[in-house]
């Protein structure tokens, strides 16, 4: 769909009113926290008074340290004991120690490898002080600022080098967010382009990278409105809050490793999903009627494109009102149950505005319940979306999330399988585009906010009751977010919005996750081939490419546009497609263990290629936004304009190519050749286990599959967990080891079980090693194993082993033939 200049200029001059009208100017400076006054010391906190305030400066857990400020203004605090996303009670300062010198406060903290950091209070001037090892690191040039409306947190990186700054959640590129200024408040952009903010989502969680040096977190725990600024070097920033109070956490690395398992200490973790949420997943605004999504359903299988997932926008609906089904879909009973003897799965949009409509269940339940946000006479508040005029529930309190997930329960009865929450930054259409700053939130009867303390806490929230909902009907829920906050990984995934179909928003795809990824949500994706507009092929097959590679595998596109499926393009775009989709479906063992380690230590899906080793050249954005690691083993180097090739960089250490085999040495950069890397160029790192599906399934069964392949590329010694299942209490995994030894390779599988495992769930038939040497023979320690022995098609000098019915725990050696 190709909109008309005027109706381009009419969208940029409402762009220009919605921000206008949502915009805060925060103040350039405020009355200091100084000449300060110690009210209280000691190990576990210090607590620093002066005549506009009080600084608390505490340890709070593993490498987490917390400061709380509270204006005098503020009569009645609440962040000080209470956050709606970080446990306050989740206080460990085991391997803290505190001491006192003159006017300074020190806590110092002690890593399990012996590495120390120290956090320095200055008690007269209220500054804070950050030492990594002998290093001064972060400090503050002023003390912390308030207004009767404002406070303000300045800091400055002390340590020379140079510095990046990521994180700050869903931000367009640059991904390097220095010289930048980035607002929190959860919005719907009518203009989306690169340099737009705000944006639908709220992640206030900084950064500060050295290259070639440690890396520094901060945390900003505060739900209203907020502006950052960073100087254009990234060493300064500034953080305003329109607030009288404020946590934030400091996370003391001092690698990118640590930073997010301190930082999912702090927020929590991603919960355990189900295994098709891995799958390829296709949308449109809308498919319909159900004989539309039939036909669509149909096409997947008969084309051989794997495919889990079919969603139903917002035209399911009777006159777009939630939890009900229109005319287009009387038979979505007989559609779901036909979908799920296919192998899909349905996952349908909810909206968070309820139709006023006497009659409708919801909306008659939410009136004489008092579950409406209301205005400051206590009217219930209306706006206008889909539905028409709506009410909006009010989603802090309690009481309201048990009745909204009682509604999804009883929805999802009918068969469906996940949630899609939509318009919930909260969206209206109005020029604002959002609900006013004055409406009011009742966390209880006594308990009231401005919606303006609490406006991007709304689609978190709305997440936790949805998420809340679906566990009272499956085991494992599956929630997906437009809108969300600090946090809202433990509730549901997301996606980047209503991007556009351009180059400019293919490009921004790989910075966006990855800044997302940084800010702790580990399953995040784009719109693949773009919501806004029709893509050309080549753009189409560029984004379906890496597309498929994502933590979030999803097409979707806006009504008015051409059709968006993979076979939309013609047979050369569909071929490549579909190699890139079963492509996924073959890594779908170890997207699903990486999906275990960030349910564990937050670690996410897809990671920067400086993750672990932050060069000068994995730093530039020529590589850094172009290029991602999938979990600690594979690199990714999609092509991102039509030319058969491009240069990449290789972290240090060795690299195989996925395509050829082919070792290719890191630390550099390498150019690739569309002979021996493909219009994929992907890479497999030195000391690699990498489980797959020998064969690409159509769709994720409920149980293991007959078969499992173990990608090997040991150097010297390579280790990893195979996780086949997991959710809360059970796990079914296998421990791998291989290590080099003096002509061969031993090669050792444990089984690993805890809790109860569904049925349907054992170790596989047979066991496919894909070993980097040429093996001549093998040896098998206490059990006999049936085996065979080939070269492996495509890769150079590697081999195959092929072992018929495998007893665990498994040990061989496997001969090298020199």
């Amino acid at each position: 769909m190709k909109m008309s200049a005027q109706e381009t200029i009419l969208d940029r001059i409402k762009s220009v009113i919605q921000k206008w009208l949502n915009a805060n100017r925060p103040p350039y400076t405020g009355r200091r926290f100084k000449d300060n006054v110690s009210e209280y010391e000691g190990p576990g906190s210090v607590v620093l008074r002066n005549k506009y305030g009080r600084i608390t400066c505490s340890p709070f857990n593993h490498g987490i340290f917390r400061v709380y400020l509270k204006s005098v203004y503020k009569k009645d605090p609440w962040l000080e004991r209470n956050s709606w996303t970080i446990d306050l009670a989740n206080v460990n300062q085991d391997g803290w120690r505190f001491q006192r010198t003159n006017d300074t406060a020190e806590f110092t903290y002690t890593f399990p490898d012996g590495f120390e950091a120290h956090l320095m209070c200055m008690e007269s001037r209220g500054t804070i002080f950050c030492q990594l090892g002998s290093e001064l690191v972060l400090v503050e040039p002023f003390p912390p600022q308030s207004t009767r409306k404002w406070l303000l947190v300045k800091k400055h990186l002390f340590r020379p080098g140079e510095v990046r700054v990521f994180g700050l959640g869903e931000n367009t590129p640059p991904m390097n967010k220095a010289g930048q200024t980035i607002v929190m408040w959860n919005l719907d952009p009518l203009i989306y382009e690169t340099g737009t903010t705000p944006l639908y989502q709220s992640w206030p969680v900084v950064i500060f990278q050295y290259v070639d040096g440690p890396a520094l977190g901060l945390v900003f725990d505060n739900p209203g409105y907020a502006v950052f600024k960073f100087s254009a070097d990234g060493k300064t920033m500034t953080y305003a809050v329109r607030d009288t109070e404020l946590s934030y956490f400091i996370l003391l690395g001092p690698t990118l490793p640590e930073i997010m398992r301190q930082l999912a200490l702090l927020t929590g973790k991603l919960p355990p999903l189900p295994k098709w949420t891995l799958g390829y997943q296709q949308s449109r605004w809308s498919y319909t009627p159900s004989s539309r999504v039939r036909e669509i359903a149909a096409m997947f299988r008969d084309k051989d494109i794997p495919c889990d997932v079919i969603y139903l926008d917002i035209d399911y609906m009777d006159h777009y009102k939630c939890f009900t089904w229109g005319e287009a879909f009387q038979d979505y009973q007989d559609l779901i149950r036909d979908l799920h003897a296919q192998g899909f799965k349905i996952v349908t949009i909810i909206n968070p505005g309820l139709k006023i409509e006497p009659g409708y269940h919801p909306y008659d339940s939410g009136v004489s319940q008092g579950m409406f946000i209301v205005d400051q006479e206590g009217s219930y508040v209306a706006k206008r979306v889909w539905a028409g005029r709506s009410h909006f529930p009010d989603f802090l309190n309690p009481s309201v999330q048990k009745w909204w997930g009682e509604l999804v329960a009883e929805f999802v009865k009918s068969g469906v399988d996940g949630i899609w929450c939509d318009m919930n930054e909260p969206t209206t259409f109005d020029s604002r585009r959002t609900l006013p700053p004055d409406v009011i939130h009742k966390l209880s009867d006594t308990v009231k906010f401005p919606h303006e303390r609490v406006h991007n806490l709304y689609g978190f929230l709305m997440s936790k009751a949805t998420y809340e909902g679906l566990l009272k009907a499956t085991h494992l829920p599956y929630v997906i977010t437009r809108a969300t906050y600090l946090g809202g990984q433990k509730y549901a995934t997301t996606w980047t919005g209503d991007n556009v179909s351009n180059w400019e928003h293919f490009r921004a795809s790989i910075p966006m996750i990855l800044n997302l990824g940084l800010s702790g949500q580990p399953v995040v994706g784009p719109d693949i081939g773009g919501f806004e507009g029709t893509p050309s092929p080549e753009l189409y097959e560029r984004w379906i490419l890496q597309g498929a590679l994502y933590p979030y595998s999803r097409t979707h596109t806006r009504k008015g546009t051409d059709d968006q499926e993979p076979w939309s393009f013609g047979p050369n775009v569909e071929t490549s497609a579909r190699k890139a989709i079963k492509l996924r479906y073959q890594l779908i063992p170890y997207l699903y263990s990486l999906l275990f380690e960030a349910t564990q230590n937050g670690q996410p899906i897809m990671r920067p290629i400086f993750y672990r080793a932050p060069t000068v050249e994995a730093l530039k954005p020529e590589f850094c936004e172009t290029e991602f690691l999938l979990g600690p083993s594979l690199l990714v180097a999609p092509l991102m304009d039509p030319t058969p090739a491009r240069s990449c960089y290789l972290p240090p250490g060795a690299w195989f190519s996925w395509w050829c085999g082919k070792e290719r040495k890191g630390g550099q950069i390498y150019q690739t050749s569309p002979e021996e890397d493909t219009n994929l160029p992907l890479f497999i790192r030195e000391n690699a286990i990498i489980p797959m599906y020998p064969d690409a399934p159509c769709f994720i069964p409920n149980c293991s599959l007959k078969n499992l392949e173990i990608l090997v590329a040991v150097k010297n010694q390579a280790e990893g967990m195979i996780v086949e299942y997991f959710d809360r209490e059970s796990l079914l995994a296998y421990e791998v080891l291989f290590s080099m030894k003096s002509g061969y390779i031993e090669g050792k599988i444990y089984v690993k079980r805890q809790g109860k495992i569904p049925t349907g769930y054992q170790p596989p038939e047979n066991l496919y090693i894909r070993l980097n040497y040429r093996i001549r023979s093998a040896e098998f320690i206490s059990v006999q194993q049936a085996y065979f022995i080939s070269s492996d098609s495509g890769r150079d000098s590697w081999t195959r082993i092929t072992i018929f019915n495998p007893s665990f725990p498994l040990t061989g050696n496997f001969i090298l033939d020199f």
